[in-house]
């Protein structure tokens, strides 16, 4: 007769290669499942890093986006301002509200591009 313990909850024997192979497989899964609780805390702290890398970008968007509201304008003025020869409102009644209507229509036309692409 094989060794034979108690071991289930009706009290019916199992052999004793048995039990020692329940053990092995409870041990293993407390393994198992001390990897997953630490692949969720991995989990866990990639989505962190993940977040705060997308609120980075947000800002940097954003901070983009004001830049190149600004730029183009500045770069027409400063064009502008350095031809004193040809400067229009010398010769046209409307040169200088018409450059200003320019300046303010290619922010305009850059803010609301940028805006409608959700950059700000």
């Amino acid at each position: 007769m094989t060794n034979m313990t108690p071991t289930t909850h009706d009290n019916t024997l199992m052999p004793a290669e048995t039990v020692e192979e329940h053990a092995q497989k409870v041990e293993l899964l407390r393994e198992i499942n001390r990897e997953i609780r630490g692949l969720n805390q991995e989990m866990e702290d990639i989505r962190e890093i993940t977040e705060d890398q997308l609120k980075v970008t947000v800002e940097t968007r954003k901070v983009s986006a004001w830049t190149a509201i600004a730029v183009v304008p500045g770069a027409l003025a400063s064009l502008y301002g350095s031809n004193f020869e040809h400067m229009p409102e010398l010769q046209f009644k409307y040169g200088w509200p018409v450059f200003l209507a320019a300046l303010a229509s290619t922010a305009l036309v850059t803010y609301f591009t940028v805006k409608r692409k959700g950059w700000l």
